[in-house]
């Protein structure tokens, strides 16, 4: 594979067999390579197929200004709710369970924090949705020593509703 674009030393575009252009991940998979350079198969960790343009632009912008262990994160946890849940998850949540993780690990290491007016109704109406934002909490202190209130775990729970999706439609996939 080629490398079409470089978004960071772990991320790049380029293109599938078909010529379908896709994003891979891999540590280091761009460090010291430029447009046009080889890329291994074996560097490779997750491949995004993207077939909304909209979705793929927000994407790549997302990934350019992450750390990897964000979107790894973001990753471990939906694959489990995928698993937990019974209603599919529209792969969008790619981009906003990673942005929403980021942000709110950023604001409280400002000292920061949001009050979730909501809180209560999204324990009593989304429980499944509100133990899988708990577990991201106890993700999020175990990977960054960082303990987010339980409001956070309330918007991931809405984040991971928001998500769900009748016909199960998909905009991006991850191999």
């Amino acid at each position: 594979m080629k490398i079409s674009k470089v978004l960071n030393n772990n991320v790049v575009i380029t293109t599938d067999q078909s010529q379908n252009e896709i994003i891979v991940m891999g540590r280091g998979i761009a460090f010291k390579k430029k447009v046009g350079d080889d890329i291994s198969s074996e560097a490779i960790d997750k491949v995004y197929r993207l077939e909304n343009q909209t979705i793929l632009s927000q994407f790549q912008e997302l990934l350019a200004d992450l750390p990897l262990e964000y979107l790894e994160l973001s990753n471990e946890i939906i694959e489990y709710a995928r698993r937990e849940l019974s209603s599919p998850i529209n792969d969008s949540i790619y981009i906003s369970l990673t942005d929403h993780m980021h942000c709110a690990i950023e604001r409280s290491k400002k000292g920061m924090t949001v009050k979730n007016v909501l809180l209560w109704d999204i324990k009593r109406f989304f429980p499944d949705e509100y133990q899988i934002g708990c577990k991201t909490v106890e993700k999020i202190k175990e990977h960054y020593g960082i303990q987010l209130p339980d409001d956070e775990a309330g918007f991931i729970a809405l984040h991971l509703v928001n998500a769900q999706t009748e016909n199960g439609d998909k905009e991006m996939w991850l191999n």
